[in-house]
């Protein structure tokens, strides 16, 4: 055997105890993310339930659909599951835009249910310069992604007081089924997105958002 084919029979062997070690690392990177998934998102964990203090009254604008694939019906679905949350904290009261001084206005400018991008399973990109990759392809992933641009805005002055972008992410595990949250809007307006990936990102979404309307809005702004 040639001095050649020995050096590339030993590289060939090294690529495969690479893809061994490495590829697995990467799989499951793939199959834990999804968003914020902290405790410190769920309302009562944030100490909500328990807030009696005063009251900040705010409205929300309707939801600004910068996105395509967006409905109108879907837009104001996902404002009516925001307000829900909103008032679940305890610090608000909500009103319409001509009885507040503060309104908290939203665009969605990211909303993607599906994108398959990826596969699960060791090497689920595959590789063209390698029949062993190629047989370690997996199942298809399902990806959901969402992102606000989320801002509170002094109505009497059109100022922004604050703004973030917020953003949240999950891939669908064939190992783990995606829980469904128990929240009346996925038994009406957003249905469809039950027990989905884009259902738990929209869940976090809109908790992250509720979590920086409390911690942002200002203190004189509370006077009920």
């Amino acid at each position: 055997m040639s001095i050649g084919n020995i050096v590339k029979k030993i590289m060939n062997m090294k690529f495969r105890v690479f893809c061994c070690l490495v590829l697995p690392l990467f799989a499951s990177g793939c199959f834990s993310a999804g968003g914020w998934n902290r405790k410190a998102l769920h309302p009562a964990s944030e100490g909500w339930s328990s807030y009696r203090g005063q009251k900040a009254r705010i409205a929300v604008s309707d939801f600004e659909l910068n996105t395509s694939g967006l409905t109108t019906e879907l837009g104001q679905a996902l404002k009516e599951y925001f307000v829900s949350i909103l008032a679940g904290t305890n610090h608000f009261i909500l009103v319409a835009p001509t009885e507040t001084d503060l309104i908290i206005s939203a665009g969605v400018v990211e909303f993607v249910p599906e994108n398959s991008g990826g596969k699960s399973g060791v090497g689920g990109g595959g590789s063209a310069a390698s029949n062993f990759m190629g047989g370690l392809l997996g199942t298809p992933l399902n990806k959901a992604t969402m992102q606000l641009n989320l801002r509170i805005v002094d109505r009497p002055t059109s100022s922004v007081i604050s703004s973030r972008d917020i953003q949240s992410q999950a891939v669908e595990n064939p190992e783990n089924k995606i829980n469904t949250p128990r929240d009346k809007a996925f038994k009406s307006g957003l249905s469809e997105y039950a027990g989905t990936p884009m259902g738990k990102v929209i869940h976090e979404c809109l908790l992250e958002a509720a979590r920086y309307t409390v911690s942002n809005v200002p203190q004189n702004y509370y006077k009920d």
